[in-house]
């Protein structure tokens, strides 16, 4: 029988094959309860690059490397405060449009999480080759722009769907966490739908699995998402903001 670089990272995530951690609280969404590697994950939603780097901080472990490439928006400060190993990490600014697959395609070989922000540059052919290669070099894709400007379908998407914040009572008290679920959507091995709530972000600015007493207070909570002025911030808006002396958690 003949198989695919595809379906060989499919029968490899099923027999417990090459795979990176995945946050205990998000075990849920993924087979085996882990992330395959060679695959191309999306985050969506109000804190969906929360949701990436509480992604990245697990999967790295002890010894992983990961790559931002375009990603001049991300602020370092949170994304270290929500697991990320900063000392692991290398940042890339947007490459020119004649040689942005060529660097995403070099990173490809020498890290284990390559998050890419949106672009404009790629073609159908191009995307397919560094596809190709991610699944070669075992490497994971993580589209912070949910996949949006990739000419392919991936393999997965995330989205967050915000639900309440707690903190705020009767005109006193100050936001403390946020419940949302997260719903994943995608083909081949990550085909059901599947979704879990969680605390995103937890009492400690981390992601944290959401117990009963959370899902009771949603149903009664005045705290709206939706309610910009409390939010402080467009619904779709990146969570994680730009990294710069004393900057912490911004609109997550």
């Amino acid at each position: 029988m003949l198989l695919s670089a595809s379906d060989l990272t499919d029968l490899a995530t099923a027999e417990g094959g090459p795979s990176l951690a995945a946050p205990e609280a998000l075990a849920s969404l993924f087979p085996q309860g882990r992330l395959a590697r060679g695959i191309s994950i999306g985050v969506m939603g109000s804190g969906g690059w929360s949701l990436a780097m509480a992604l990245v901080g697990a999967a790295l472990g002890d010894d992983g490397w990961m790559v931002g490439v375009g990603l001049e928006e991300l602020g370092l400060v949170a994304a270290g405060e929500l697991g990320v190993r900063l000392d692991r990490t290398v940042m890339i600014e947007t490459p020119s449009p004649d040689t942005w697959a060529t660097v995403v395609a070099a990173v490809i070989e020498a890290f284990d999480i390559i998050c890419l922000g949106p672009t404009d540059y790629i073609g159908h052919r191009e995307a397919a080759r560094l596809s190709a290669r991610a699944r070669e070099a075992q490497a994971l894709l993580l589209h912070l722009d949910g996949g949006r400007s990739w000419p392919h379908a991936l393999d997965a998407v995330l989205t967050v769907h915000p639900r309440h914040w707690s903190g705020i009572g009767a005109g006193h008290g100050h936001l403390q966490s946020r419940l949302v679920t997260i719903t994943s959507t995608g083909r081949r091995s990550m085909a059901k739908p599947r979704q879990v709530d969680v605390l995103l972000p937890g009492p400690d600015g981390r992601l944290a699995p959401a117990i009963a007493d959370d899902l009771v207070a949603a149903t009664g909570s005045t705290a709206s998402c939706e309610n910009r002025e409390l939010v402080g911030g467009e619904p779709d808006m990146p969570p994680v903001v730009p990294g710069r002396a004393g900057t912490s958690r911004a609109g997550i």
